[in-house]
């Protein structure tokens, strides 16, 4: 496991988790934190959340019940290849039997993910510690009504996007 994580030191807050290399053992370390009541901290190193998420970024994720996740939260979850993939909730649903499913999209890509069951999801992102270019870091709560209202709209757009591609695609 020492090869595919590295300890990382942030100038202003504790130590984060640094994935070098996808492997399945890291996304049973972030369920262990997550699991255990901790936050998990990372570090942002895909395109896939792009524009709103740039790269470099520091995001502190909590293990969050399904009931209160809502349209345009980021969320960690566990995808079919068992990896760690942080994207936007899109629309939730309610299964006949109380449980949750997510439909999530990264803000880069034109296509939804597969649907997510409560079960898959790790954790909801908090905090966005985000490096300036003065050298300090902004932080974001992103669950400040400000933001609450950007990520929810970032996730309708995001929405009627894909629906209308699909729909031209269809025309075609």
């Amino acid at each position: 496991m020492k090869s595919s994580y590295q300890h990382s030191q942030c100038p202003d807050g504790p130590e984060l988790l640094v994935m070098k290399e996808l492997r399945p053992d890291i996304l049973r370390l972030f369920e262990e934190i997550l699991q255990s009541g901790a936050d998990l901290r990372v570090r942002v190193t895909g395109r896939s959340m792009r524009p709103f998420l740039r790269g470099g970024e520091v995001l502190t994720i909590r293990q969050t019940p399904s009931l209160y996740l809502m349209r345009g939260d980021l969320i960690l979850f566990r995808n079919r290849y068992d990896l760690p993939v942080l994207h936007r909730v899109l629309s939730k649903k309610k299964a006949e039997d109380g449980k949750f499913s997510f439909i999530t999209k990264g803000d880069a890509l034109m296509a939804y993910d597969e649907e997510i069951h409560e079960a898959g999801v790790l954790g909801k992102v908090l905090r966005i510690d985000r490096p300036l270019l003065s050298g300090k870091t902004g932080h974001i709560d992103m669950n400040a009504l400000y933001y609450r209202c950007v990520n929810f709209s970032v996730a309708v757009l995001g929405f009627f996007k894909t629906q209308t591609l699909f729909f031209l695609a269809k025309r075609q």
